[in-house]
């Protein structure tokens, strides 16, 4: 590198400077005025000074703690004490580097494996207890659909899914008076279906597609999982009996409005709610007819519905889910319209 230079901290000029070394301290010396006198710039104590990281000329940046100036030289010219000090200082930084890798891939691990291992721990009827907890404000304030001859033909429906999908408990299917083309499911075998997606699903199929993959979250113990995975372990705790009374479950309610599921949750969904709809003699290929009719609503400019959230691609989706169109319908036009009637008195 070129001559050392001083900087003083307080002004942007660099002054030319010599340094001296001894056993205490580092004297930085050079010209104090225009007309040539020099004397000493700094006096800095061996202890508090700081080395920085050398360049690849060799150049390297002295400081002190506490002091403003600074001083560039040449990494070479310094004391084997500062060199070795250099050496421990980069070595930290290594050292505390690798731990932060360390701490996130570990904390990567446990953001994707907890959630499952602590959802299983979970007693079916705590995680009723939960969804029960949690359905309260999400419902407040929302208008239910009624329509005993529609709600029949939906909890017949769902009850055909929930058998083949082995879940052991009843499904407890509500539908809210609510614009958004989406459906979402709770802990505790609970499923929300809201009127924007009946009325904007093209027949009774696409919206028993739609109602296998919301099954297959259920099945999965998805809520519970991704409950776990956004709002931390200690919901665990609540869940299982510990402070209950002294956690704001509609705090939970929000989470569960605004939440999402993995890809491999997504498309886990999409595969085994087609094969419910199969295993079911039902038609099977409603799901993939609602992607179709999903891509068709985006190029038109609409908003995209929240039930595709930001995972899988429609046209994947679509693609990768087919289904067929052998078996029964899935409700017949008595039923879809008692379906789609239910919520005409809220509109």
């Amino acid at each position: 590198m070129g001559a050392t230079r001083y900087y003083d901290g307080h002004s942007a000029a660099a002054h030319a400077a010599t340094l001296v070394w001894d056993d205490a301290a580092l004297v930085v010396t050079g010209a104090l005025s225009e007309a040539g006198g020099t004397g000493e710039f700094v006096r800095w104590p061996l202890a508090r000074i700081e080395v920085g990281e050398p360049d690849p000329d060799g150049a390297v940046a002295l400081s002190c703690r506490g002091e403003a100036g600074r001083v560039l030289t040449d990494y070479a010219t310094l004391p084997p004490e500062l060199i070795e000090r250099s050496r421990g200082h980069a070595l930290g930084w290594l050292a505390w580097t690798a731990f932060g890798i360390l701490a996130f891939a570990v904390a990567f691990v446990l953001i994707e494996r907890v959630p499952a291992f602590a959802a299983a721990l979970v007693p079916a009827k705590l995680e009723s207890r939960l969804g029960s907890a949690v359905e309260a404000p999400l419902l407040r304030g929302r208008r239910v659909c009624s329509g005993r001859a529609g709600q029949q033909a939906l909890e017949t429906l769902e009850a055909r899914l929930a058998r083949t999908a082995g879940i052991g408990q009843p499904v407890q299917l509500v539908v809210i008076d609510d614009a958004r083309v989406n459906a979402l499911t709770l802990p505790g075998a609970r499923m929300i279906v809201m009127r924007g997606l009946i009325d904007h699903v093209g027949s009774a199929d696409q919206l028993a597609g739609v109602m296998a993959h919301e099954t297959a979250h259920i099945a999965h113990r998805d809520p519970l999982r991704a409950l776990f995975r956004s709002a931390g372990i200690g919901l665990l705790s609540t869940a299982v009996g510990v402070n209950v009374g002294f956690v704001d479950v509609s705090s939970w309610a929000g989470h569960l409005a605004r939440l999402s599921f993995s890809r491999d949750m997504e498309r886990a969904a999409d595969a085994d709610g087609v094969a419910y709809l199969q295993g079911s003699g039902l038609r099977s290929d409603g799901l993939a007819s609602f992607f179709v009719m999903l891509e068709h609503r985006g190029r038109g400019g609409d908003d995209p519905p929240a039930f595709l959230s930001d995972h899988p691609r429609t046209a994947e989706r679509e693609a990768q889910n087919q289904g067929s169109a052998l078996g029964d319908s899935a409700l017949t036009p008595e039923q879809w319209a008692a379906v789609r009637a239910m919520c005409v008195k809220a509109k």
